[in-house]
């Protein structure tokens, strides 16, 4: 005898009398010497917690993490009711939902799981008439996802929910679900990501000698929120690669204000690139995060450098002037001599000028020639780097 328990004492009873429970044997499946077992798939998603990318190894996945409402609908033809008038739905709780047979699909990939317990065991069974059986449960999952963050933050990423069973192949048990299936909450809020769409399959997976399992598949489509990075990365990078233009418009003489002013810059990039690479898993391969914080730790790197030639150059001029001012006082002439058209020599301060002479490179000509290049090339890079990561 099959016991059924529910609410309605009144209908237990009337259903228990109407359906023939002879030889009811829970350990073997519907139609065991017949066609498979189909299990209808349905998905209500609650909740979806936050995507880690910490988590991240070596195989390139990390935590997908999500609360839902996993129901399986199959038909069990040993309990269909004797009674076709009958309209009563009995409900099976706790230990009583062993007394039926009961699917045994998993999550493939899956790295931890729970079932909810408050203030009940969120787990029922539901009978209907015709043989139908509904086995609702309320867990919490979390799967592997294997992302490629080579356009970290600008990234889109697929995280795949697999479902299959355990013990019966496809000979014996039957997985499907379609897009109508799948649920998600009107409200669903996902930290860091929005979810762009889902699809879902069915296929199958050899494993050798047990035979072809069928599985069925979800497929979430994610874009990342790129503005929080664009506040908190972006913008204040590029200030600091300003500041570092800044520098160019202060008087090479001032050592101290340009020398400080470059290390700050160069500080300020490497401890915002060590905050990012915190948060971010260890991987074999630049994401566009590191490309842009690398470019902008050079753009300040030459500016500081940049320096360092302004500085030789005014040595060098120093002592150019020295050398000059040296020559007048021990020649005591200022003269001018034209020899047949072909030159001139001029001893103003010493210096020597003839056809086609160039003024040396000063300190102030290499200032005004950053504070036009360093700009336009900062600029350039940003036309070739958003549109390479964006499309």
């Amino acid at each position: 005898m099959l016991w059924l328990v529910s609410g309605d004492r009144r209908v237990s009873s009337q259903m228990v009398a109407s359906v023939d429970t002879t030889d009811y044997d829970q350990r073997i499946r519907p139609n065991s010497n017949g066609p498979p077992v189909d299990v209808f798939l349905n998905l209500y998603i609650e909740s979806m917690g936050t995507i880690k990318e910490s988590t991240m190894s070596s195989t390139n996945t990390q935590d997908f993490t999500m609360t839902m409402f996993f129901r399986e609908f199959w038909q069990d033809p040993r309990l269909k009711s004797n009674d076709t008038t009958s309209k009563s739905v009995v409900n099976f709780k706790g230990d009583r939902m062993s007394s039926i047979w009961t699917p045994d699909v998993f999550f493939l990939y899956e790295k931890a799981s729970t079932f909810h317990d408050v203030t009940v065991d969120n787990r029922m069974i539901r009978l209907y008439p015709n043989g139908t059986v509904l086995m609702s449960s309320r867990i919490s999952v979390t799967l592997s996802c294997n992302m490629d963050l080579y356009k970290f933050p600008m990234d889109k990423q697929e995280c795949q929910v697999i479902m299959m069973s355990y013990a019966y192949n496809s000979d014996e048990m039957t997985l499907n679900i379609t897009d109508s299936s799948l649920e998600i909450d009107k409200d669903l809020m996902i930290p860091k990501f929005s979810l762009d769409e889902f699809k879902t399959a069915i296929t199958h997976i050899a494993y050798g000698a047990t035979g072809d399992y069928s599985v069925a598949k979800v497929t979430f489509y994610f874009s990342r929120h790129l503005q929080s990075y664009i506040l908190t990365v972006y913008i204040p990078s590029s200030l600091i690669v300003a500041i570092a233009w800044l520098s160019f418009w202060i008087d090479a003489k001032a050592a101290p204000a340009r020398v400080s002013l470059g290390i700050t810059t160069v500080l300020t990039i490497t401890t915002m690139t060590a905050g990012v690479q915190e948060t971010m898993p260890l991987v074999t391969y630049a994401k566009a995060i590191d490309v842009w914080l690398a470019v902008c730790l050079l753009f300040v790197f030459f500016s500081l450098l940049e320096y360092a030639g302004a500085n030789y150059l005014i040595i060098i001029e120093n002592k150019r002037r020295l050398k000059n001012y040296t020559k007048k006082l021990g020649n005591g002439i200022n003269e001018k001599i034209d020899h047949l058209g072909i030159f001139e020599c001029h001893y103003n301060l010493g210096s020597v000028r003839r056809p086609g002479y160039r003024e040396p490179l000063t300190a102030d000509k290499l200032d005004r020639l950053f504070r036009f290049t360093f700009p336009l090339a900062f600029v350039i890079f940003n036309v070739v780097y958003w549109p390479f990561y964006l499309r």
